[in-house]
């Protein structure tokens, strides 16, 4: 039986609690967050690239290349 004096509430009233930041945010501010996201991404993998490509440089430069090669095209035995 229904009192005249309660309010109806849905079994979960407390369900659009979010706890994630991100849940609000416009199309806009998705769209600049993860242009910032591909940028330092893109940043880091080019510094990776160049810092390896100057391992590889230095390692031919001194020598260290050549060992290594001449101890691969060895044949075993």
């Amino acid at each position: 039986m229904k009192h005249e004096n309660t309010v109806r509430t849905p079994s979960l009233a407390n369900s659009r609690i979010n706890t994630d930041s991100t849940a609000n945010l416009s199309i806009g501010d998705t769209l600049r967050r993860a242009k910032k996201n591909l940028f330092f991404s893109r940043c880091l993998i080019g510094i990776v690239a160049i810092l390896i490509l100057t391992v590889l440089f230095v390692a031919f430069f001194t020598g260290y290349a050549g060992t290594f090669l001449d101890y691969i095209n060895n044949p075993v035995g």
